[in-house]
C-alpha cells in the first residue's frame, strides 16, 4: 500500500485529472466547480431543475386527466339520455297497446294503466331535461308538446269510450292518437341516434386525450431522465474530483511528505475545509449515495407490491377465484389493455321484480337481489365468463376474454340455460304473492366488440362496448318470461349443441339491416355442465 502511494506521488494535476474525470464532461464539471456557491446551493439547483420538469409533467397530466374526466362524464350523461329515451319509447308504445286492449276488452283497468304510463313518461322527460344542455331542454319541450297533443287525443278517445261509442273511439285512436304516438317514438329514436353519435365523438376525444397524455408523459419522462443523469454526473464529479485529490494528498502526507499541498478548482466548502474534513465529507457522500439507492429500491419494491395487489383486486372483480388465482400465479397470462375481439355477450334481467319490490322493505329487497346476483354470478364464473356489471336487477357478462375460449358462444348459452334453471329454484324459495310471476329474460349476441380497461386514473372498469352489447340488452328486454333469445351469429356458433326456432327480425338504430333472432328450444347435451 505504501509503495502504491509513493508511485502516485509523481503524478501531475493534469495526469490526475485525466485519470479521474471522463473527458466528455470535463468542461461542464470545471464550470460547476468554479461557480462561487455552496455545494448545497448547487445540489438544490439541480434538484430544482428536475422538480420543475416533474411538476410540468404533473401539471400537464392533471389538465389532460381533467379533460378526460369531463369526456367520461359526458359519456355517462349520454348513456343516461339513451336509457331514458328508450324507456320513454316503451311507455309511449305501452299506452297505445293499453288503449287498444281497453277498446277491445272494455276493461277499465287498461285505462288506469294508460294513466300510470303517462305519469311515468312525464317523469322520464323531467329526468331527461337535466341530463344535458339547452339542446336537450329544447328537445324535451318539443316532446312534451307532442305528448300534450297525445294526451288530448287520448282524452277524446276516453270520452267516446265512456259514452259507449266504441267504434268512434277506435277510429279516433287509430287515426289520431296512435299516429301521435309514432311522432313521439320517432323523436325519441332521433334523440337516441343523436346521443349515439355524440358518444362516438366523446369516445374518440377520450382516446385522443389518452394517446396525447401517454406520448407527453413518455417525452417528459425521457427528458427528465436525461437531465437527471447529466446533472447527477456533473454534480457528482464536481464533488468526487476534489475528494480524490485530497485522499491522494493525505496518503503522501502519511508517508512523510508534509509539504504536499492540495489544489482544487472548487469555489465552495471543498476549497476551504481542511484535508480531514474533506475526507469526512467523502465518506458522508458515500453513505448518502447508499441510502439513496436503498430508498429507490425500497420504493420500487413497494410500488411493485401495490401494483400486484391492485391487479389481484381488479381480476377478482370480474373473474372466478380459480381463474384469477391462475392468472396471478402466471399460469394464464392475460392483458387488460383495450382491444377489439370476437366475444359473446350475455344480458339478463328479472321479469316481475318491479312489482315485487313495491311491497318489500328495502332490506328484504337488497337481500333478495344479493341472493339472486350471488347465484347468477357463480353460474357465470363456473362457465368461464367475465362479469361486466350489474344494472338494476339485470346483469351483463361476456365470454372469451380476458381468458380466450374457442367455444365462448357455447359457454354463454349454457350459462343462460343454467341461470334459467337456478331462477326456478330461487322462485320456489322467495315468498311471492299469487299475482306475482317472477322469471328471467336473457339475450345473447356474438360478434366483435371493444373490450378492456376504460375510465380514468382514479376509476376504471373492465368492460365491453359495441353494437353486440346493445343487441344482447335489446334481446333481453323483449324476451318473454324464462325465454332465451339468440342472435344469428350465436346460433351459428352453437348449432351443434343447441337448437332454436326463428322469431321475427329485429331492427336496431344504427344497424344497416334487420337482425334475425332465435329462441332457444333445446340442447343436445347436458347444458348445466360447463363446457370443457
Amino acid at each position: 500500500m505504501i509503495s502504491d502511494h509513493l508511485d502516485t506521488s509523481a503524478d501531475t494535476p493534469q495526469v490526475e485529472a485525466r485519470r479521474d474525470l471522463p473527458p466528455f464532461i470535463r468542461p461542464a464539471v470545471d464550470l460547476v466547480a468554479r461557480i462561487r456557491a455552496t455545494v448545497h446551493a448547487k445540489l438544490l439547483a439541480g434538484f430544482l431543475i428536475i422538480t420543475l420538469l416533474l411538476m410540468g409533467m404533473g401539471a400537464l397530466s392533471i389538465a389532460v386527466i381533467e379533460r378526460m374526466n369531463n369526456e367520461a362524464t359526458k359519456l355517462v350523461d349520454l348513456e343516461h339520455q339513451i336509457e331514458l329515451a328508450r324507456v320513454g319509447i316503451y311507455q309511449v308504445t305501452a299506452q297505445s297497446h293499453f288503449r287498444a286492449m281497453a277498446l277491445i276488452t272494455q276493461v277499465d283497468n287498461w285505462n288506469d294503466k294508460i294513466t300510470a304510463a303517462k305519469v311515468r313518461f312525464k317523469e322520464l322527460m323531467s329526468e331527461l331535461a337535466v341530463t344535458g344542455g339547452p339542446e336537450i331542454v329544447e328537445k324535451v319541450d318539443e316532446l312534451e308538446a307532442i305528448d300534450a297533443r297525445f294526451a288530448a287525443a287520448g282524452q277524446e278517445v276516453l270520452a267516446l269510450y265512456q259514452q259507449g261509442e266504441l267504434a268512434s273511439a277506435l277510429s279516433l285512436h287509430i287515426q289520431v292518437e296512435h299516429e301521435i304516438s309514432h311522432e313521439l317514438e320517432d323523436d325519441l329514436n332521433a334523440l337516441i341516434a343523436q346521443s349515439d353519435a355524440s358518444i362516438e365523438e366523446a369516445a374518440a376525444e377520450l382516446a385522443s386525450l389518452h394517446r396525447f397524455l401517454l406520448v407527453a408523459v413518455i417525452v417528459i419522462a425521457a427528458v427528465t431522465l436525461v437531465a437527471a443523469l447529466g446533472l447527477g454526473a456533473v454534480l457528482s464529479w464536481s464533488v468526487i474530483r476534489p475528494v480524490r485529490r485530497v485522499d491522494r494528498a493525505l496518503a503522501r502526507i502519511a508517508d512523510g511528505d508534509f509539504g504536499e499541498k492540495v489544489e482544487v478548482p472548487n469555489r465552495d466548502e471543498f476549497g476551504r475545509l481542511t484535508a480531514n474534513l474533506n475526507r469526512t465529507s467523502s465518506r458522508l457522500a458515500d453513505i448518502y449515495q447508499d441510502l439513496t439507492t436503498l430508498n429507490e429500491n425500497l420504493e420500487k419494491t413497494v410500488e411493485d407490491q401495490l401494483a400486484q395487489i391492485r391487479r389481484a383486486e381488479q381480476l377478482r372483480r370480474y373473474l372466478s377465484p380459480q381463474v384469477a388465482d391462475a392468472v396471478l400465479k402466471g399460469e394464464a397470462p392475460i392483458s387488460l389493455e383495450s382491444t377489439r375481439r370476437n366475444l359473446t355477450i350475455l344480458y339478463s334481467d328479472i321479469r316481475g321484480f318491479t312489482s315485487m319490490s313495491e311491497r318489500m322493505e328495502p332490506e328484504e329487497l337488497i337481500d333478495s337481489l344479493n341472493q339472486y346476483f350471488t347465484v347468477m354470478t357463480d353460474v357465470v364464473f363456473r362457465h368461464g365468463g367475465t362479469l361486466d356489471k350489474y344494472v338494476g336487477d339485470g346483469m351483463l357478462a361476456f365470454f372469451g376474454d380476458p381468458i380466450p375460449f374457442e367455444d365462448h358462444a357455447e359457454r354463454a348459452v349454457a350459462t343462460a340455460v343454467e341461470m334459467r334453471e337456478r331462477m326456478l329454484d330461487l322462485r320456489r324459495n322467495w315468498l311471492l304473492r299469487h299475482d306475482e310471476e317472477l322469471s328471467i329474460g336473457i339475450g345473447i349476441s356474438t360478434g366483435y366488440v371493444t373490450v378492456g380497461n376504460i375510465g380514468s386514473d382514479t376509476r376504471t372498469d373492465y368492460t365491453v362496448i359495441g353494437n353486440h352489447v346493445n343487441i344482447a340488452a335489446r334481446l333481453a328486454s323483449i324476451a318473454e318470461a324464462d325465454q332465451i333469445l339468440l342472435s344469428e351469429r350465436t346460433l351459428t356458433a352453437v348449432q351443434n349443441r343447441f337448437s332454436a326456432s326463428p322469431l321475427n327480425e329485429l331492427t336496431l338504430k344504427g344497424v344497416n339491416r334487420p337482425i334475425r333472432i332465435f329462441e332457444l328450444t333445446a340442447a343436445s347435451v347436458d347444458v348445466a355442465r360447463p363446457p370443457s
